[in-house]
């Protein structure tokens, strides 16, 4: 059995495993095959943007100004 033929069977464990599986490879070919460069940047954008926690403010919160 290829190595290939592994990563297919087994689910995807890892980012190395992921990125060698034949489903990406086909997706991959789909895309530039059909001249889908531009919608498929912004649609994998638009998971990354869903997919990446949210960035805490650093630092102390600004005082309250007080009213005289």
């Amino acid at each position: 059995m290829s190595v290939l033929g592994q990563v297919e069977t087994e689910p995807a464990k890892t980012i190395k495993s992921f990125k060698s599986s034949q489903e990406l490879e086909n997706f991959y070919r789909f895309i530039y095959e059909n001249g889908l460069r531009h919608e498929a940047k912004y649609a994998l954008e638009v998971v990354a943007k869903k997919l990446t926690p949210k960035k805490k403010p650093r630092g102390r919160k600004p005082k309250a100004k007080k009213l005289q």
